[in-house]
């Protein structure tokens, strides 16, 4: 089960940097002319053009100058891809690079936990019957991973649950991990860029319609959508349709939301340089931090649960159609 988990959150890191968002690059012979023309003012707002195109403060510009970053671009364009997926402008000038980094840390965190956690079961197998006497990685793990557990096979039955549980559960843990990146400082988190979440809100939506395929097959899964009235089924469709594939966008606007919302404010308070007044912002922060995570698992349970309950269509068309149905 582990070394599904630390698959699936590879993947997120992969899919994640496979998504780049870039600004549209200003012209060499532009910008010469503008400096020529006005230099003052070029060094004026030189600061500020740099807080809104370039890289936020992280530990990835604190790493890595321009100069190397710009070289880092330049290797990823040649052997990945030569254009961005926002604009489609040169990336090698103007891409985003910092929630790739920093979803990488995630990563590495949440496979260093695995890791951990697997060896602690291979030295005693009964390491989670009895609740840990100290905190440790394991008991971190063991606790997600447990309420996880406990809330999908409540919602679909142990079956489903079982079956389920690495994609939920590494949700779980993979968010939980980007999510605490912002509560660090110089930390930024992978979830306030839209690349990452809708990654894993398109592995949900995959996820969510075939299962349902796979339990219901074709034809019951069809009349899912179609609602208990046949008289109503072409709204329905239509209606249905509409909701699901809004799902992987709204679980990705969600989160993306929250969490930039929340670093933004922490981000102002620390700017303040006051003692201690930051810490009740990062205290709300964490809460923030365990509440987004757990939104993200609890939609996405929820719509895994729905797509393979089985639900009587059948008996309710005909009970609508019989001249008592009414």
């Amino acid at each position: 089960m582990l070394r599904k988990i630390v698959v699936i959150a590879g993947l997120f890191s992969v899919l994640g940097a496979s998504a780049l968002f870039a600004e549209a690059p200003v012209p060499v012979e532009a910008a010469a002319a503008q400096v020529a023309e006005h230099p003052g003012q070029i060094a004026e707002h030189a600061a500020a053009e740099a807080g809104e195109h370039g890289e936020a403060l992280s530990w990835f510009t604190m790493l890595f100058n321009d100069q190397q970053q710009r070289q880092l671009r330049t290797a990823i364009a040649s052997n990945v891809a030569a254009k961005s997926l926002k604009d489609h402008e040169d990336f090698v000038e103007q891409g985003q690079l910092t929630h790739v980094f920093m979803a990488a840390i995630a990563f590495a965190l949440v496979l260093l936990g695995a890791l951990v956690s697997r060896r602690v079961l291979s030295r005693d197998p009964d390491a989670g019957v009895l609740p840990a006497r100290k905190v440790s990685v394991f008991m971190f793990f063991e606790l997600i991973i447990g309420a996880v557990w406990n809330l999908m096979k409540n919602m679909m039955g142990e079956a489903e649950a079982k079956r389920h549980f690495p994609i939920v559960g590494t949700l779980a843990l993979y968010i939980f991990a980007m999510n605490a990146l912002a509560l660090l400082p110089g930390g930024a988190p992978p979830t306030a860029n839209l690349n990452t979440n809708i990654v894993m809100g398109l592995t949900v939506f995959l996820a969510t319609h075939i299962s349902g395929l796979r339990v219901q097959g074709p034809v019951g899964y069809a009349k899912h959508f179609a609602g208990p009235i046949l008289a109503m089924a072409p709204l329905m469709i239509v209606i249905e349709v509409i909701s699901h594939c809004v799902r992987p966008i709204s679980l990705s606007l969600r989160l993306l939301g929250n969490m930039t919302g929340d670093h933004k404010v922490l981000d102002i308070f620390l700017g303040f340089h006051i003692p201690l007044l930051p810490l009740p912002m990062m205290a709300l922060g964490l809460l923030v931090v365990c509440i987004q995570t757990l939104v993200f698992v609890l939609l996405s349970t929820v719509y895994l649960s729905m797509a393979v309950a089985h639900h009587d269509h059948d008996e309710g068309h005909e009970a609508h159609g019989a001249p008592g149905g009414h």
